[in-house]
């Protein structure tokens, strides 16, 4: 296998920030460490994310600031092997995009967006798994509050990718009502082969279709096969023919959520996705297909 990768969303950040993976970015014991983002041949693109917890931090802003200092430290420290860019048109190498992972961490003021954008941020859920001043989780009811139409609108002024992982089914077509650009669903699967919350309905697949965004699939067991714990190349196959069913050639990117799941994966860092395409081939997906999955529908997101 040597075609480019793109990952759009990783947590690797907080598992080295909180010592859940042991070792630092060049080798650690987590999903994803340079060691293994240079054993794609092809070259490869990951989209590191500033995650926080908006209960276990209540001062989110000053957490999601430590963590970027913490990128920027990281970066610096291995610059002769990985690249922080804001667009994914170089392929080849290893190269780091910023993303956040929870909307609350502006805490309602608009005004830091400018601030995220000016880090290089290029994508961003509007929530995470509680409410916050924009929206409600997965497992809530409710729509998208006054503050999360504020941002959406400043997001796609400033070409920040509104990504609406984690978020609830109203929040998401509130969104994709008023989107003018594509709308992104970083790590999510098909609520159609996994009954989750936390994935999307065909409805949902179609609209985000339709904005010419894409849904990355995550290998986060819970979401991949109901109540498991193991996400099997098996059954990722399975929601990728869904994905491809549903919403066409232009809608399935990757979106492994490495470093923040629990569980185990048959695809247990980059260096066995090889596994994955091998099974896809022999599923009958062209040549044209993987590449669109791999990297080129991301990428043209991305590059909007």
């Amino acid at each position: 296998m040597n075609t480019p990768i793109i990952d759009l969303h990783i947590d690797t950040m907080y598992a080295l920030a909180n010592r859940y993976s042991s070792g630092d970015l060049r080798s650690n014991t987590g999903h994803v460490d340079l060691e293994k983002m240079k054993t794609v041949e092809g070259g490869i693109t990951s989209c590191f994310a500033l995650f926080v917890d908006g209960q276990e931090t209540p001062q989110r802003w000053n957490a999601v600031n430590e963590l970027y200092r913490c990128f920027l430290d990281l970066m610096h420290e291995h610059g002769e092997t990985i690249t922080h860019v804001a667009t994914a048109e170089n392929t080849e190498g290893c190269h780091a995009i910023l993303s956040i992972e929870e909307g609350g961490v502006l805490e309602g003021d608009l005004a830091r967006l400018e601030i995220l954008h000016s880090w290089g941020v290029r994508l961003m859920t509007i929530g995470w798994n509680w409410e916050n001043e924009l929206g409600f989780p997965h497992y809530r009811r409710g729509a998208l509050k006054p503050f999360g139409h504020q941002v959406v609108e400043r997001m796609e002024e400033l070409k920040i990718l509104v990504d609406v992982s984690h978020l609830n089914d109203e929040g998401i077509s509130d969104i994709i009502t008023i989107a003018k650009r594509p709308v992104v669903a970083s790590h999510s699967n098909c609520r159609s082969v996994c009954d989750h919350s936390r994935n999307l309905s065909d409805d949902l697949i179609k609209k985000i279709a339709r904005t010419g965004g894409v849904v990355g699939l995550t290998f986060c067991p819970p979401f991949v096969a109901r109540q498991s714990t193991h996400a099997s190349v098996e059954a990722l196959v399975t929601h990728c023919k869904h994905f491809y069913k549903v919403g066409g050639a232009e809608i399935l990117a990757l979106g492994t959520d490495y470093d923040g799941i629990t569980g185990t994966c048959e695809i247990r860092g980059y260096q066995d996705l090889h596994i994955l395409h091998s099974a896809l081939k022999r599923a009958g997906f062209s040549s044209s297909f993987l590449d669109g999955f791999w990297y080129k529908n991301a990428q043209r997101v991305l590059n909007a």
